[in-house]
């Protein structure tokens, strides 16, 4: 599970792995626009262009 935080809201979302992933992919898509090589970028990256310092995440464990 992935727990991102929005500094800029305040707010905690959730992604399973696959939702992780299709939102990274989607974060890409967007950033083809601006950037030749998105699709290269890792998700470090991308969260980075797309949010700055604004938002952060962690993979936690999921305990259910």
């Amino acid at each position: 599970m992935i727990v991102t935080f929005d500094i800029a809201n305040q707010q905690f979302d959730f992604y399973s792995e696959t939702e992780w992933a299709n939102q990274l992919a989607e974060w890409r898509y967007e950033l083809e626009l601006d950037i030749d090589d998105a699709q290269e970028l890792d998700q470090y990256e991308v969260v980075e262009y797309m949010y700055g310092d604004e938002m952060w995440f962690e993979a936690v464990p999921n305990k259910f």
